[in-house]
């Protein structure tokens, strides 16, 4: 029986998939559309598609997110969604392939919730599970001996001082894009009277929110007015600064915390690397430059961000020592 070795991220908004001998094969939103089809439910459409159909209409069907801020929260339909993004993967075979996975999540996660994604993984058809840290794939992919990783999700950021022996100091915060999305529905509902959807806003903060002060873009967006009837405004890149800026600093004093925290030795890395970034949020103008300023130090995106936790969980296939350095066992 043929063996198939995978390392996947388990993100809290996307699952992205590395297949050992062909490099990342899948990043997909961790969404589904599903329906009822005799008292069972079933996948209609996952990923990508999944999330095309939620500005729409969605009839009978049902919008489902199974992942909340890097917890499994629905375990059978986190099931579901794997399995479905495995057979889309995986070549169809009389024989199915043996499925060895190297599964990375976040470093907060309780005991309960590793277990959720173990029991996850094997229902979604994985034979064999090895979770680990995101902040440990992290440091595999970049090679490092030690460094501070900065991790800004959807749900969450994970903020990390790590060496190869496991992470020195860190902690998760719900500090990430959905809730910069919040702050700028709020932002404008108190200044406008104007309610916009976390679909719209989700696209205008990817296109427009910037961190520098010169950018003076204005855009067009609609909503619910505070009387219920559609009302248009337009929304300014001080407009989404104004909202952002409270939560960054925010995460900004929880990086000092973490810093302060640290090892001497490590710190004196960190003080020479400066800081490794990553997540979605990295692409925002002018967020790298901004956190430089208030924290005196570098401020390097990782390349290749958004698949780095998975590209760094696949090296453990061939270092089991350094995996088992890390996780502090001893691995076969």
């Amino acid at each position: 029986m043929a063996t198939v070795e995978l390392s996947i991220d388990l993100g809290s908004k996307f699952i992205t998939i590395f297949q050992k001998g062909i490099g990342p094969v899948l990043r997909e939103p961790a969404f589904a559309i599903v329906t009822k089809v005799r008292n069972r439910l079933e996948i209609r459409e996952a990923g990508y598609r999944a999330q095309s159909i939620m500005s729409g209409s969605l009839g009978g069907a049902k919008f489902i997110a199974p992942i909340k801020e890097g917890v499994v929260v629905d375990e059978e339909m986190a099931a579901m969604i794997l399995k479905y993004f495995l057979d889309k993967i995986l070549p169809k075979t009389f024989i199915a392939p043996r499925i060895k996975a190297i599964v990375s999540i976040c470093s907060s996660s309780s005991g309960s919730e590793r277990r959720a994604v173990e029991k996850c993984c094997l229902k979604a058809g994985i034979k064999e599970v090895t979770l680990v840290e995101a902040p440990l794939s992290l440091l595999a992919y970049t090679g490092s001996i030690g460094g501070l990783f900065l991790d800004i999700g959807g749900g969450k950021t994970e903020i990390s001082a790590v060496t190869n022996r496991g992470i020195a100091a860190g902690c998760s915060v719900n500090i990430a894009g959905d809730a910069f999305n919040n702050a700028i529905i709020d932002n404008l509902y108190m200044h406008y009277g104007v309610k916009v959807g976390e679909y719209t806003i989700e696209n205008l903060k990817k296109s427009a929110l910037s961190f520098y002060t010169n950018d003076e873009g204005s855009y067009a967006v609609s909503g619910g007015g505070s009387t219920g009837s559609p009302k248009s405004l337009i929304v300014t890149a001080k407009d989404m600064r104004d909202a952002v800026i409270p939560l960054v600093d925010d995460l900004i004093e929880v990086i000092m915390s973490v810093l302060n925290q640290t090892p001497p030795e490590l710190a004196a890395e960190i003080l020479r690397k400066g800081i490794f970034v990553t997540g979605g949020s990295l692409h925002i103008p002018g967020l790298l430059e901004y956190l430089e300023r208030a924290l005196e130090l570098p401020v390097t995106p990782l390349r290749d961000g958004e698949n780095a936790v998975a590209i760094g969980g696949a090296k453990f296939f061939d270092n089991k020592e350094l995996l088992g350095d890390m996780l502090g066992v001893r691995l076969n």
